[in-house]
């Protein structure tokens, strides 16, 4: 930031409160709220999680949660809060109706909350319509659902859109917004629009708008970068919403951190640096007793942006520029590139996911740099004249006292800069000014969050923190998340997820995906994770449990280091999409797991290298989405980003048997059509997934080269649903990658083959008695689902009836025994095609004790089919004859097409017949002279050759000497002649065609309910003894007490009861199992019906399961 320091005046704090004397911190029941009462009811909430750093904002204003497990926690998941409560701040000072110069404060604080006698707050409120008003969350960019229908502020196309700073598109790796204003805070007799009066002051004040008319929008931002991932950065817009112009403004920020959480915040150490304008704060003795005792990290709020004035006529930031502005539609700094950011008012590039053409109106491209486009105006940081950081006050809680409004504004008063009290419960108020605020003026000020291990670490932070401000927040953007799903096993784990991450394009460097990591933790902050430190002893990266990136020799340490630290890129290992973790996997254990995308990175030789297609770009290190997480207040997960997941292993049901399985002799797989003889398996990946009953069709086809074979999955249910169709003219189906190719069938008439095409598509009205034509009536998208109604009568309906079937997985080239192929309905399908060629292992007698050889064979120019000689009598026998007459003791038969091939014996000693060692040639289609052809001779041999090898060894002193003998032996052979039954089979391999197609039903897992009650005696409780704690049982940091404990009834029946006893009879509780065949575990809490905690002892238990049986048992407990 640049901006010129004002100079200061030091004073020393007079407070003489000591620690013991500190006045207990008082919590804010939201729940008696008297904004609920008024029917302010728009107050929500949101976690930011994007990084290490967990905080809870509202969108009053307030920031953390008075010290619980979301105020300021770091590193996520340890529970460890920092915050008690931040806010920001507007004063002004103004004339009230009575002619009395008034101090007015506005701020979003709960805490030490500004309210009437009655309890209304005096504080900024929520505007309505910038979050789904039917759930509690404020606008998340992760979170759609948090998202309004349509955003007030923005125009109709923005609808389904992030609403962002600088475009329909999330600029950070996690965002927030919201936007308030002060119209209840009516403690003064201060009307700020005089459009806006009551005729009577003493009129409800919650029906004209109050306060100082100012409205607020704020927005929250998280990197996960590691350079940033202990950083969050919020900024303000502040916009006079009213009608009075306001002279004396000033922006500024409330803060109450607590170093060391709830139980340690009296013992905080402060400064404030000057030259970065930013508070750092620490434990005196750099240890906490909260959370069972833990050394605190260092904690900071940085003041990035202070408001600009652009009216007097002064440099004030020192940058060269005089009275810039954001709103004077010039690029003051002429920053603004034609090249890279004449991109539209939209924000949108052909780089951004969402993007869809050129901005309609007709921003994009036009030469001239217009709002919404990066560095112009609002988007451009640099273009304002920042005043700086003008007040500093510190002072012990609750010396900073927000309900006491002219306090408040002695204390923002610029040049008022205090040095902190040591060893204290530190509160903070810091602000900008003056600056004025005409009617409609906006004005803006950044504030940052910043942790770090020690003091040198949070300077290295938060020059991060100010790099990426200062570049607009052009921070490196890793790829998109992939949606990953965890299915627990027994004793392993296996993880799969999508490759939406290679869409990814950075708005820098481009399509820059690299690879995929995969964590795995027992906690949800993936703390154990945490291995990896930088050269300064610093925890930076998190250890995978497995990589898999791009084949491309971009391997190894990655060039660009971090600190002195250099991230892992992998082995060119290929990419996959699942992995089964059954390294170390413990049933009954919570495991956390993470699959994360990473970049590339850059450095000055990738364009070079072909690693990048862009050259000459600053070298970075790479970077890797993020993993978020929602918390209850007692720390469990409640939710997690999509490319993350909690799971459970354990072992399943008693006479468990998995999906898919098929009986001895039973085929799973049905060729239906087609001669290609490639493998095509089906892998249940994913078995709660799998339906049962379901049919699916593997399907082939060609792209443009009818070389280019793809294979497709369908969906053989027949999908029947009436659409109503659009303004537009369109239907859309419920599914997409509708099956719209022509069914090509044969017949044969009069000796001539006849082809006939249907279309597999049905649309007809709602009736049913009209059907209309494709191409005609109506045209179809089958990739999107979208049908394009011509027929006038059809549209006048407004709805039509289709049927049709869909793909799964649609033309994938994946047809050479990949296992990269996307999951469905729990399963993944692996094809293996074949090249044309004779295959040896099964090309033998398959029926008789025959052993001539296969003495030669040769096979040129294909035929797609496998063939047989099938003796129907012994050898110099006449069973039939070849093309020459030479007579024959088999038949030849095409086993393929099920018919009689021509063929020719070699007939060397011109006898008439077939002797056993001339050559048979199969010639399909006869005499054609360049047809295919396959030959075969026998051979018999009389000799047998077997040798066995003898090693010796013989030491000689000093010396090892080993030898080997080979000795051979030879067995004389009786040579056995076909007879009549003997068969030999020929197999050709056939490579998939257009006229493949395979068929398979999918089988829910099911009970083998004999197997099961064989297996009672299997059943077992762990840990036996349970000796005061399991190895699964997390530490609870969140609340007193020893946190949970369990254990775990095991190789249960799906559905049974547990009766746990005393020794002497005594019903302790009752336990229902009911769940899914691969779950046969229940857990108990060592908690009594009554839920009171057991005693130790003895324990027996009794489990009954319908049509299984019994079984009793035993266990203790020892605490």
């Amino acid at each position: 930031m640049k901006r010129l320091l004002p100079a200061m005046t030091l004073l020393l704090s007079l407070s003489l409160i000591m620690s013991q004397d500190y006045p207990k911190k008082k919590f804010y029941k939201r729940e008696k709220n008297a904004a609920k009462i008024m029917g302010r009811d728009d107050r929500k909430f949101g976690d930011h999680s994007g990084n290490r750093v967990l905080c809870r904002f509202y969108n009053h204003g307030s920031i953390g949660d008075q010290s619980s497990s979301f105020s300021g926690v770091y590193p996520i998941g340890s529970g460890h809060s920092y915050i008690w409560e931040f806010s920001p701040v507007v004063a002004a000072s103004v004339v009230d109706t009575n002619g009395f110069r008034r101090h007015i404060v506005s701020d979003g604080i709960s805490g030490l909350v500004d309210a009437s006698p009655e309890g209304t707050p005096w504080s900024f409120e929520p505007l309505s319509g910038y979050a789904n008003p039917n759930q509690e969350n404020l606008a998340m960019s992760d979170n759609e659902n948090s998202w309004p229908n349509s955003w007030p502020n923005r125009t109709e196309d923005w609808n389904g859109e992030w609403n962002g700073q600088y475009g329909k598109y999330v600029r950070a790796d996690q965002e927030s917004y919201f936007v308030v204003d002060d119209r209840y805070n009516s403690e003064f007799e201060f009307w700020p629009d005089q459009n806006d009066l009551p005729e009577d002051p003493t009129v409800s004040p919650d029906e004209h708008r109050r306060g100082l008319g100012i409205e607020m929008e704020a927005r929250g931002y998280q990197w996960n970068h590691p350079a940033a991932e202990d950083i969050i950065i919020v900024t303000y817009w502040i916009t006079n919403v009213g009608s009075s112009v306001l002279d004396s403004v000033v922006f500024g920020m409330y803060g109450d951190a607590d170093i060391g959480g709830a139980s340690s915040f009296s013992d905080d150490d402060a400064w404030f640096d000057t030259e970065n304008d930013m508070v750092y704060q620490w434990d005196h003795d750099n240890w906490s007793s909260s959370y069972g005792g833990f050394r605190p990290a260092y904690f900071g709020w940085s003041f990035l942006e202070s408001p600009g004035n652009p009216h007097d006529g002064i440099d004030n930031d020192g940058d060269g520029m005089i009275d810039e502005s954001q709103f004077d539609g010039i690029d003051n700094d002429g920053d603004w590139d034609p090249e890279r950011d004449d991109i539209g008012a939209d924000g949108l590039a052909d780089f951004h996911i969402n993007y869809t053409g050129p901005d309609e109106d007709g921003t994009e491209g036009n030469g001239v740099p217009d709002l919404g486009e990066p560095n112009f105006e609002i988007t451009d940081n640099d273009e304002s004249d920042q005043i700086g950081l003008t007040s500093f006050y510190s002072a012990p809680y609750p010396s900073v006292y927000p309900s006491n409004d002219e306090v408040m504004w002695s204390q923002l008063s610029p040049g008022v800069f205090q040095v902190p009290q040591q060893n204290v419960d530190q509160t903070f108020l810091y602000g900008s000014g003056y600056i004025s605020l005409q009617p409609g003026e906006k004005k803006k000020f950044a504030i940052a969050m910043v942790y770090g291990e020690n003091m040198a670490d949070i300077l290295r932070n938060t020059a991060t923190m100010q790099n990426i401000y200062d570049n607009d927040y052009s921070f490196a953007k890793p790829p998109l998340k992939p949606t990953m799903t965890a299915v627990p096993g027994d004793n392993k784990v296996t993880l799969y997820w999508n490759s939406f991450s290679e869409k990814s394009i950075d708005p820098i460097y481009g399509t820059d995906f690299e690879g995929y990591r995969v964590y795995r933790s027992t906690d949800p902050g993936f703390i154990d994770s945490y291995t990896i430190t930088d050269a300064f002893g610093n925890i930076t990266f998190k250890e995978p449990i497995a990589i898999f990136d791009l084949d491309n020799g971009l391997n190894g340490p990655h060039p660009i280091g971090y600190n002195g630290v250099q991230f892992d890129m992998g082995t060119d290992s290929g990419l996959e999409y699942i992995f089964v973790d059954s390294s170390d996997v413990i049933n009954g254990q919570t495991y956390y797991y993470a699959v994360t995308a990473y970049d590339k990175g850059y450095d000055i030789d990738f364009f070079e290298n072909g690693y990048s297609s862009s050259e000459n770009l600053i070298p970075i290190a790479p970077s890797e989405c993020s993993v978020t997480l929602d918390l209850d207040y007692k720390g469990n997960v409640v939710s997690l980003s999509e490319n993350a997941a909690i799971v459970v292993p354990n072992s399943p049901a008693l006479g468990y048997t998995p999906p898919n399985t098929v009986q001895e002799g039973e085929q799973f797989i049905e060729h239906l059509s087609g001669y290609g003889s490639g493998s095509i398996t089906v892998d249940v990946i994913d078995p709660f997934a799998i339906r049962d009953d379901k049919e699916y069709h593997v399907v082939f086809d060609t792209l443009d080269n009818s070389e280019d074979l793809v294979f497709s999955i369908r969906n053989q249910e027949l999908i029947t649903e009436i659409l109503s169709i659009n303004t537009d003219s369109t239907a859309i189906a419920s599914h997409d990658r509708i099956d719209s190719r022509m069914v090509i069938t044969s017949s044969i008439v009069n000796d001539s083959t006849v082809y006939d095409t249907t279309f597999p598509i049905l649309v007809t009205n709602v009736e049913g008695n009209t059907t209309y034509d494709y191409g005609a009536d109506y045209d179809i998208m089958s990739e999107t689902g979208t049908f394009k109604i011509m027929n006038s009568q059809l549209l006048s309906s407004g709805e039509l009836a289709v049927s049709y079937r869909y793909f799964f997985l649609d033309q994938l080239q994946t047809i050479n025994g990949e296992t990269d192929n996307p999951i469905f309905d729990g399963m993944r399908v692996i094809v293996n095609n074949t090249e044309y060629d004779l295959n040896e292992d099964s090309t033998r007698w398959t029926v008789g004790e025959c052993n001539y050889s296969i003495l030669a064979m040769s096979v040129s120019r294909f035929y797609p089919a496998d063939f047989e000689l099938q003796f129907e009598g012994n050898l110099g026998d006449s069973v039939t004859v070849d093309s020459y007459g030479t007579i024959v003791p088999f038949r030849l038969k095409n086993v393929t097409h099920d018919d009689i091939p021509p063929f020719r014996v070699s007939d060397f000693n011109q006898d008439g017949d077939w002797d056993r060692d001339e050559m048979i040639s199969i010639r399909p289609y006869g005499s054609v002279a360049d047809g295919p052809l396959i030959s075969i001779r026998f051979g018999q041999d009389s000799l047998a050759i077997s040798d066995t090898t003898i090693y010796d060894t013989i030491y000689a002193g000093l010396d090892t000497i080993y030898s080997d003998t080979t000795i051979y032996d030879t067995t004389d052979l009786v040579i056995i002649d076909p007879v009549a039954g003997d068969i030999f089979h020929i197999e050709i391999d056939r490579p998939f065609s257009v006229m493949d197609v395979f068929s398979f039903r999918s089988r829910a897992s099911k009970i083998d309910y004999v197997e099961a009650s064989n297996s009672l005696q299997n059943i077992a409780v762990v840990p036996n003894p349970y000796v005061v704690a399991a190895s699964w049982e997390p530490r609870h940091q969140y609340s007193s007490g020893r946190g949970p404990r369990k254990i775990d009834f095991i190789n249960l029946p799906n559905k049974c009861t547990i009766k746990i006893f005393t020794l002497s009879g005594y019903l302790v509780n009752t336990i229902y199992h009911d769940d899914v065949n691969e779950n046969g575990t229940e857990s108990w809490n060592l908690l009594s019906n009554d839920n009171l905690e057991i005693a130790y002892g003895v324990y027996l238990y009794h489990i009954e399961a319908p049509d299984i049986g019994e079984h009793t048992g035993k266990f203790a407990v020892i605490k």
